[in-house]
């Protein structure tokens, strides 16, 4: 997939996803020739959008230029003919008032492809998962609860009250993690290779049961999948920690080439 064509990363936010990307592209990914946006809401305020405002006939370029004035100064020269690849990068965030696991598998079956309306890979549950690590042993298993208020099972749960005071996920990234994760700007190539090596590892794990580094691509709808079944849908729904970047990185550059990176 590597090319010297334009492409367009649209982001849920405006600094934590920027920053992880721009630092890949230092690290690993190389200069890119990519222009960034941000949609500034969370993923199931893009499916309001697209489906019940649009029904689902879009022009994300121009969708984008409306959000916000940053974003029609920074599209101004350029449609969506302009771009060859467009992909985006959303959280999971299943505590949203507007969750919804149905809408989901409908956007990620209508972004499946970066050439065409775009091709969009999900953290779970949030972008924090990317420093959520502290070794490979504890990472392999590690989950988290994921709906909190919206859990359908809270009136039947005996833990509930205890379950809604834990703290957000963004401090529980930070306090169980390697301290030296904590600054993304001071992640260097060896940082990365290691992170990249674990989510990948966690992802082949997901879905063939192996915790290695995987032969073959792995599409977010098949990640899903295999995380609602293994993890979300019971009594209290968590998902496997795993972050979007990696896999954009394991479909950016191919198994084997990747493979080669992270061991050079």
């Amino acid at each position: 997939m590597m090319n010297k064509e334009k492409t367009l990363f649209i982001f849920e936010g405006a600094k934590t996803e920027d920053k992880l990307v721009e630092k890949l592209e230092c690290n690993f990914l190389g200069a890119r020739h990519a222009i960034k946006c941000v949609f500034d809401a969370e993923i199931y305020q893009l499916y309001r959008t697209i489906k019940e405002e649009k029904g689902f006939s879009i022009d994300i370029v121009s969708l984008l230029k409306e959000r916000t004035v940053e974003n029609a100064e920074t599209l101004k020269d350029y449609n969506r003919d302009s771009f060859a690849y467009i992909y985006l990068f959303f959280d999971y965030d299943a505590h949203s008032t507007l969750a919804d696991d149905n809408k989901i598998k409908e956007m990620l079956s209508f972004f499946n492809d970066e050439t065409e309306e775009g091709m969009l890979y999900i953290s779970y549950p949030m972008v924090e998962a990317i420093r959520h690590f502290k070794n490979l042993e504890s990472f392999k298993s590690l989950t988290v609860k994921c709906k909190r208020r919206n859990c359908p099972y809270k009136d039947e749960c005996h833990d509930k009250d205890e379950c809604l005071k834990e703290p957000h996920y963004k401090i529980v990234a930070t306090i169980d993690s390697k301290p030296q994760l904590s600054n993304i700007n001071s992640y260097t190539k060896t940082v990365w290779q290691e992170l990249i090596t674990a989510h990948l590892c966690k992802a082949n794990n997901l879905v063939n049961n192996t915790f290695a580094l995987p032969a073959t691509l792995i599409s977010q709808e098949v990640i899903f999948s295999k995380q609602f079944e293994k993890h979300i849908c019971h009594k209290c729904p968590e998902v496997a920690v795993l972050s979007a970047f990696p896999l954009y990185v394991l479909d950016y550059f191919g198994c084997v080439r990747t493979i080669e990176m992270l061991n050079s």
